[in-house]
């Protein structure tokens, strides 16, 4: 039978489990000195009170600490074992056996899923992979190698990971006994083929050994692609999440407050609209698009400004129009007319609109005219070969507005922000899109990146 533990030598082995681990959860405590995970925490809560242990909350998370007093409290006990050792030698007393701590085992299982039968060339599929701990002692996850086969691309991942080559790296990702991780991907495939997908996962034990574990593959089968054509957005993480980007001819809404970010996604449509050498329309209530792009204006691009101050704002330009403002809508379409006959003189180009005064039409003719406006508006856009891009603030009308307009659109994307742990951050997401298949992952939106 082995030798029962006095509360002294449990402990010390608390304690000695903290020090070890510079810091752990109760979880990882109470398995170093195996012990029920209740009476563990009964028992650190006394070391805390006593200041052999400090307490501190991480993510939400209880951190133990092993202190000064705690340090000294596990070396004057490893002597005093000494001590009484020795006297038990010199009195011949019959010596215990070692009491052997029993082994826990690190151990992890993970399986692979598709989320679709077959995947096709330049389409997102998405991959999942849930790892768990089978073991008895917690474990850190540490990284998926071979999981991005040869030339694929990956269009989606955790936030928690960081991809390198073939492989994706966990960042402080802990897995305590009996616990999964639940892993989502999303791959994009350049060609046809059959292809394996046959990854191995890393983790580190708790005494630093390493765990693998290499799940049986997964067999996805690219086909070709039967999408419609479409144009970019300019940016090619939206491209992703569009698969390619905006369907051909198609009206597409993007809700967003006023920030930076939106700016720059309109920025990156247009400036891909002239790089592409596409036939390119912008209307606006300022010029400020128009000096950021100075320079790089080709005759394909009309811009429309919307605003009383129209004349001071700019001068007399070829395939720039002035108007009054947005308060005679007639006068918009009459300008935009206007247009057309000067594109259609050229030769045959794709085309793209960018709207940016939907919100000031709302705010001026209230929902009704304005759906009845933006209606025929985004059908002549359409007659005439444009995919349009059209801006809303829903911050600025009531919710009633709102919805009234958005139903015209055959695609929504909104920009929003949330709480994440580094704190508030911007986000973006496909809504809907009629009749055609896209990406739901909701997309972090980096400044940098999008100004790059």
């Amino acid at each position: 039978m082995p030798k029962r533990r006095n509360k002294y030598e449990i402990y010390s082995e608390l304690l000695d489990t903290v020090a070890r681990k510079h810091s752990c959860r109760l979880t990882r405590a109470s398995y170093g000195a195996n012990l029920p995970v209740d009476r563990a925490k009964t028992m650190l809560t006394f070391l805390t009170s006593r200041g052999f242990i400090s307490e501190s909350k991480v993510a939400g998370s209880t951190i133990y600490t092993i202190t000064k007093r705690g340090l000294e409290y596990l070396e004057t006990f490893k002597n005093m074992r000494k001590l009484f050792a020795a006297l038990d030698e010199r009195h011949g007393l019959p010596q215990p056996e070692a009491r052997e701590e029993p082994s826990r085992v690190s151990k992890i299982e993970a399986n692979l899923t598709l989320m679709e039968d077959h995947a096709r060339v330049d389409e997102g599929f998405r991959l999942g992979v849930t790892v768990a701990n089978i073991g008895e002692t917690s474990v850190t996850l540490k990284s998926v190698e071979k999981i991005v086969p040869k030339n694929f691309e990956v269009v989606v991942m955790p936030d928690n990971f960081n991809l390198k080559g073939d492989t994706i790296f966990a960042e402080d990702i802990t897995l305590d006994a009996g616990t999964t991780e639940e892993i989502r991907l999303n791959l994009r495939a350049p060609y046809e083929g059959t292809f394996s997908i046959h990854p191995r996962i890393i983790a580190l034990g708790d005494n630093g050994e390493e765990v693998t574990f290499e799940p049986s593959p997964a067999i996805v089968k690219v086909v070709e692609a039967d999408l419609p054509r479409r144009l970019s957005t300019g940016y090619k993480g939206l491209d992703s999440l569009l698969l390619g980007g905006v369907p051909e001819k198609y009206a597409m809404i993007l809700t967003s407050p006023p920030c930076d970010e939106r700016d720059l996604l309109t920025l990156r449509f247009l400036k891909e609209g002239v790089k592409q050498k596409e036939i390119t329309v912008y209307f606006a209530t300022d010029t400020n698009m128009m000096k950021t792009l100075a320079g790089e204006v080709s005759s394909d691009f009309y811009v429309f400004i919307c605003n009383p101050q129209a004349d001071a704002m700019i001068g007399n330009r070829p395939n720039v129009f002035k108007l009054k403002g947005v308060e005679n809508l007639t006068d918009i379409n009459i300008a935009l007319t206007s247009a057309f006959r000067k594109m259609n003189k050229k030769r045959k180009a794709q085309k793209r609109a960018c709207i940016g005064i939907l919100s000031d039409i709302l705010l001026e003719h209230g929902a009704v005219r304005t759906r009845k406006w933006l209606t025929g508006f985004l059908s002549e856009l359409k007659s005439q070969g444009f995919t349009s891009m059209v801006l809303l603030n829903p911050q600025m009308h009531p919710s009633k507005e709102v919805q009234a307009v958005l139903d015209p659109f055959e695609g929504e994307i909104d920009v929003y922000t949330k709480q994440t742990k580094e704190g508030m951050q911007k986000f973006l997401r496909i809504r809907r899109m009629f009749n055609q298949r896209y990406l739901e992952n909701e997309m972090p939106l980096v400044k940098d990146n999008l100004r790059a």
